[in-house]
């Protein structure tokens, strides 16, 4: 069919074709790796998808193109996410993060929401229990792996880095008021958090009251070699090391008795 042919068809009949096509296609993370292979076939199925969303992109039927952005398919969603992020950005970004992270699009949508949102008011942490500031600090932080993985640098001024040093702010803030209050041994039992990023912090500031579960949790978030906690994790490890340790004034590695 030509762009003639395809400006003729209704919008459903479109984005059912279009579904179909993906399904031929393959994306990047097709479980069928043999769809991808360079074949004439595949090379005419690719020419006609483009096609396809070039002419969905000229309808933006938004409502109806977010049904491709959750359909159970991941070729039918990893060409959605490519093709329409000029119509609906924020759902195709976020369908493209899913398949990375393997997470459904409303996950990934779920996660924006969580950490773009604003509080009414700033929580008084000097009011709060321990065991409240740990549970806002596991917040923070597993906010802030959020921003690193689900937020872009948008034309909105910076979405990513803007949320990531704010929520960054919150974790070192619950930490210095619980180095205030001699308790940052509370953070010790993250090391075992399933989020990297709260692992990474945790032991991060747990240094000077628990050195040796602290260092062996940074070296194994170091070792995953994965971005940005690993890179956190060693610049930590770097300056525990050679005694420049301190994010709230100069804090000396203990000697060795």
């Amino acid at each position: 069919m030509t762009a003639a042919d395809y400006s003729q068809l209704t919008t459903n009949d479109l984005l059912q074709k279009f579904a179909d096509t993906a399904k031929q296609v393959g994306w990047i993370f097709t479980a069928d790796k043999t769809k991808l292979l360079p074949t004439p076939q595949r090379a005419m199925l690719g020419q006609q998808i483009q096609a396809l969303g070039a002419e969905l992109r000229n309808r933006k039927p938004i409502e109806k193109i977010r049904e491709l952005f959750v359909d159970e398919d991941p070729d039918v969603r990893g060409f959605a996410g490519g093709q329409f992020l000029s119509v609906d950005p924020e759902w195709a970004e976020a369908t493209l993060a899913g398949l990375f992270h393997r997470l459904t699009t409303q996950e990934v949508l779920a996660w924006r929401r969580r950490i773009l949102q604003r509080p009414s008011q700033k929580p008084d942490l000097q009011k709060m229990s321990t065991t409240q500031l740990v549970e806002h600090f596991v917040d923070a932080c597993e906010r802030c792996y959020g921003t690193t993985r689900f937020l872009t640098d948008e034309e909105s001024g910076g979405v990513e880095m803007t949320a990531h040093n704010k929520v960054r702010s919150e974790v070192k803030a619950i930490a210095r008021e619980l180095h205030q209050r001699s308790q940052l041994q509370a953070l010790v039992p993250l090391f075992d958090h399933p989020i990297i990023t709260v692992r990474q912090e945790a032991a991060g500031y747990s240094l000077p009251v628990a050195a040796e579960q602290a260092v062996a949790t940074l070296e194994a978030v170091e070792a995953t070699k994965t971005n940005p906690e690993f890179g956190s994790a060693s610049f930590t490890l770097d300056r525990w090391r050679d005694g420049t340790y301190g994010p709230f004034g100069i804090i000396p590695r203990p000697t060795q008795s």
